[in-house]
């Protein structure tokens, strides 16, 4: 694998990331979520660390993304664990311990105009393939 630098990647406008939940887009391929916390975006991996599951479309409140599976509920700044397979209740534990909790990887954001940018390895925009 050769080195790459980073660069920084439009991916939308701050209008386009819905209040209240997270929406799920691709760049070259791999899964990720974007959300607001009042206005600011963060970008998570797109899929929750205990099962797997999609977490675009997964609810979001008071900067938090809770995963529509099992309700484990990250902080999105930092992708910290808040709480971890809470649902259904009573086999919850059970399924926590399938996983050990782990924190979602994050990726850095900026807005400049209006315009949500992520930054992601490769050397040119042009190379990198944002689906939203």
């Amino acid at each position: 694998m050769t080195d790459q630098t980073a660069i920084w990647v439009r991916i939308c406008t701050l209008n386009e990331i819905p209040v209240g939940k997270a929406k799920g887009f691709t760049i070259n391929g791999q899964m990720l979520a974007i959300a607001r916390c009042a206005d600011e975006p963060f970008v998570t991996q797109g899929t929750c660390s205990h099962m797997f599951f999609p977490l675009g479309g997964s609810k979001v409140e008071d900067c938090s993304l809770v995963c529509g599976l099992h309700r484990s509920k990250f902080d999105m700044r930092d992708g910290s664990v808040q709480e971890w397979s809470v649902f259904p209740p009573m086999i919850g534990a059970a399924l926590a311990a399938i996983r050990k909790s782990k924190s979602l990887r994050t990726y850095p954001t900026k807005v400049e105009d209006g315009n949500v940018f992520i930054q992601w390895p490769g050397s040119t925009p042009e190379s990198i393939k944002v689906k939203f």
